[in-house]
């Protein structure tokens, strides 16, 4: 089954799509919700709020202590008014594959997907929830191919009880990488970029093409390994992945798929984003520190109440806060 299918039985699929909710992002080190109010001028934010998390309540998504997490979950729920949120998947709990499909119907494809399911995945179709992109045709050349990410179903409805449990209701799921490009990309964008998102234990490359998240690695390097002033030497595990990411890419696709850039955010980015726009000038010439509200609102016309730095510490919720069409 794929997630759509999944979602729609939480919520039919008209509520789905026009239910104003807050984009939660649950993190290893933290809590952090946006949700937008549309005005006559466009989106603006409406709710923000960060929660630090005790050091280890949370581990690589997995919940140690549950009733401390619901404890402090119910008070964030409460002090910022929350109903309905869109919530984020760590990319450890997802599990990514490639597969060629027969046919550019999406329902066709699912089906597809989940015939083979269990050929990819440690999970059998009935303990799965997915969901794929088409992947571009600069990557897959006249191939049509998709990129799935599955997740484990017992880790998706534990969430929802746990959410429910907190007080609040699950419109929807996303897995950390996806929420980061629906932040900033534009619809329908071209050329392939590395994101680099920086948490402060870890952080997770995502190769990205024309918006579809083509492949990711996670590392246990983070900002804390920063200390308070970067020194030399400090991101030389952070260069070395981009550099095996990067390579591993060029050995597998076609010169149209060049990745283009380098996107940081997360946790410290700006530091970080010097780190690698200094040291890393060989391996991908362009580092950006991105637009976090690219697809919400013009920052020319609305000032956000929160700055450049922190944003890119919230643009998994702000990519969670968005209301998509589903295909």
């Amino acid at each position: 089954m794929d997630t759509r299918s999944f979602l729609f039985k939480l919520f039919p699929p008209p509520t789905f799509l026009v239910m104003p909710h807050a984009g939660l992002d649950i993190s290893d080190e933290a809590i952090r919700c946006i949700e937008y109010r549309r005005t006559s001028k466009g989106l603006v934010i409406s709710k923000h709020a960060t929660q630090q998390l005790p050091p280890g309540l949370v581990d690589g998504g997995d919940i140690k202590d549950e009733k401390a997490f619901v404890d402090v979950l119910k008070q964030f729920v409460s002090k910022n008014n929350l109903s309905y949120v869109k919530v984020s998947l760590p990319e450890e709990k997802a599990y990514l594959f490639q597969t060629e499909v027969p046919t550019a119907d999406f329902r066709s494809i699912a089906q597809n997907i989940e015939f083979k399911l269990d050929q990819n995945v440690p999970l059998s179709a009935a303990d799965a929830i997915f969901q794929f992109d088409l992947m571009p045709r600069a990557v897959t050349g006249d191939v049509l191919r998709a990129s799935v990410s599955v997740v484990p179903r017992t880790y998706v409805e534990h969430h929802v009880a746990l959410l429910k449990e907190a007080g609040v209701s699950t419109v929807a799921f996303e897995v950390a990488p996806k929420a980061i490009v629906t932040a900033y990309e534009p619809p329908h964008s071209e050329g392939t970029h590395l994101i680099v998102h920086i948490m402060k234990k870890k952080s997770g490359l995502y190769i990205v093409s024309e918006g579809v998240v083509c492949f990711t690695s996670t590392i246990a390097w983070g900002s804390d390994s920063l200390g308070d002033a970067p020194v030399a030497g400090a991101g030389d595990a952070l260069m070395a992945e981009i550099g095996r990411v990067h390579a591993y890419w060029m050995t597998r696709t076609d010169a149209r798929a060049r990745i283009s850039e380098i996107v940081v955010v997360g946790s410290r980015a700006e530091a970080c984003e010097s780190i690698i726009r200094n040291q890393g000038s060989d391996i991908i010439a362009h580092t950006v520190l991105p637009d976090v509200w690219h697809n919400a609102f013009d920052v020319n016309s609305y000032v956000p109440p929160i700055t450049k730095t922190e944003s890119l510490e919230y643009v998994i919720a702000a990519g969670l806060a968005l209301i998509s069409p589903i295909a």
